[in-house]
């Protein structure tokens, strides 16, 4: 149990509210060791996101929707409420009763609720109105286990006007929530670094965890990104409280991977496997899921969205309630499992922009034919084929494995099986090492090929990671032919 600061004269004459209609605390629903037990789905209906969700209050939908949510071995759902809409200072009963429903719909699914506070608003300087806000909202709350946890903000950004908002409302929500943990969160292109900001400007004030966010595009960085979160915040607990990979067809968080529909949903799941293996690595929970559901335009209350904008894309289940791939990710990550493998034979295909079948996860670089060859195979029964169409280009397939994060030394091996269909040109393996903003900062090469056209021969490539890398990606490369060349049965190791 955390120690608690005394808080003295924070709660007026009948602050102590009655519980709203539909709050009844859950006698199944025991209380978790957070963040060490939390797995965790943000949620948003599909059409109706951030306030459209409560003033289109539709709970046989939400209720539908939990129960995907704890069909992933989720024991989480977040919620997020904004201040403005609830009625503040003082939330208005409708919406505080709609709220209650909601906790009481996940209950009853097994789900526990991560409850954020304070969104989309601005009033820092009103620390007593805060205060009374969250108070009336919370209070029926107290003790109670189907809580996880309270984020006090999404996505702080700290500065002169925030952290003395946050510095009195850390400290205030602990005392008054008791044992149920409060966090605060913080994103960004480099999250650690802002994490710093926000616990230098906190100084001996601080959260009973942290909580970064990561979008790192392909996941290699979020080794590197943990790393270097966990030297800011020392003994204090973190958690990665949103992860996520849009499966937009009009960017790739992934360079290489084709923008079609099925390249990108196997970029998701490869994104959680990367992750996953990051958390697991270095000691966190699980991430948190960003988010259950794609969404339609229609979902984003603030601004006007098209259908293509990658905001909307995020989600485990497509809009007409099928799951992605990385729903599969997902569930064994919650059950226990931290996937290390990857389309390592080349036995998983989707399909390119012109219609091809080519291998899943993989990024296909340079002018040449890449194709999943299911007529050629050194096991299994596929293999990938490059055909470059320039003798003086080189074309490649790439990958970042799922434990491809390093430290400074680390040292890895790669080897494959490579076939040519001429004795000309080069088949070769290199590791290509690249540093959080991801520049290469490095690169190793193994030696080309020496077997004879139409046999199977191994490149192997064992090397050492250089200062300044975070993370390793491998890359099969055709050099000098434009005859076809085929890689089968990859495999790395630490």
């Amino acid at each position: 149990m955390r120690p608690r600061t005394l808080l003295v004269g924070v709660l007026s004459a009948g602050a102590i509210l009655a519980l709203p209609a539909g709050v009844v605390a859950s006698p199944t629903l025991s209380r978790l060791d957070v963040p060490r037990d939390l797995k965790v789905v943000s949620y948003f209906r599909a059409d109706a996101g951030w306030t459209e969700m409560w003033t289109d209050w539709r709970p046989d939908r939400i209720d539908a929707d939990l129960a995907r949510a704890a069909s992933l071995n989720a024991n989480t759902v977040r919620v997020i409420v904004q201040p403005d809409l609830f009625g503040y200072p003082h939330p208005s009963v409708k919406y505080t009763s709609r709220l209650a429903q909601f906790v009481s719909l996940a209950a009853a699914h097994g789900l526990h609720v991560q409850l954020t506070l304070f969104d989309w608003w601005y009033s820092w300087e009103d620390v007593a109105g805060s205060k009374t806000w969250a108070t009336e909202l919370l209070g029926p709350y107290v003790d109670d286990p189907r809580i996880a946890f309270v984020e006090l903000r999404n996505e702080i950004l700290p500065n002169q006007a925030t952290l003395p908002w946050a510095s009195a409302m850390i400290p205030f929500l602990q005392g008054y929530l008791r044992d149920i943990p409060v966090t605060i969160s913080v994103a960004g292109p480099d999250p650690p670094s802002r994490l710093r900001l926000l616990a230098q400007g906190l100084g001996w004030i601080q959260p009973d965890f942290w909580d970064i966010h990561d979008f790192s595009g392909d996941g290699g960085v979020t080794y590197n990104l943990i790393r270097r979160a966990q030297r800011v915040v020392g003994t204090t607990q973190l958690w990665i409280g949103e992860a996520g990979y849009a499966t937009t067809t009009i960017v790739s968080g992934c360079g290489g991977v084709p923008l079609t529909v099925s390249a990108q949903e196997a970029a998701q799941r490869h994104f959680f496997s990367v992750v996953s293996w990051a958390t697991h690595a270095t000691g966190l929970p699980d991430a948190g899921v960003w988010v259950l559901g794609d969404m339609t335009p229609k979902a984003v209350p603030d601004r006007p969205v098209t259908d293509t904008n990658p905001e909307l894309h995020f989600g485990l289940f497509r809009l007409d309630g099928s799951a992605k791939p990385a729903a599969d990710t997902v569930r064994s990550v919650f059950s226990g499992g931290a996937p290390s493998g990857f389309n390592e034979g080349f036995e998983q295909a989707v399909t390119s922009a012109s219609g091809a079948a080519v291998p899943a996860e993989w990024s296909l670089t340079g002018n040449a034919e890449f194709a999943q060859d299911t007529t050629v195979a050194a096991e299994g029964h596929a293999s990938v084929r490059v055909t470059a169409r320039h003798v003086s280009r080189a074309a490649s397939v790439s990958i970042v494995p799922p434990a491809g994060a390093v430290d400074l030394g680390a040292h890895v091996t790669v080897a494959v099986l490579a076939r040519r269909s001429e004795a000309k040109g080069s088949a070769f393996v290199v590791f290509e090492w690249l540093n959080r903003a991801h520049h290469v900062v490095g690169r190793s090469a193994s030696k080309p090929s020496a077997a004879a056209a139409g046999a199977w021969g191994e490149l192997r490539l064992t090397t050492t990671a250089p200062r300044g890398a975070a993370y390793a990606r491998i890359d099969l490369v055709v050099r000098g032919t434009t005859s076809p060349v085929w890689f089968d049965r990859v495999s790395f190791s630490r």
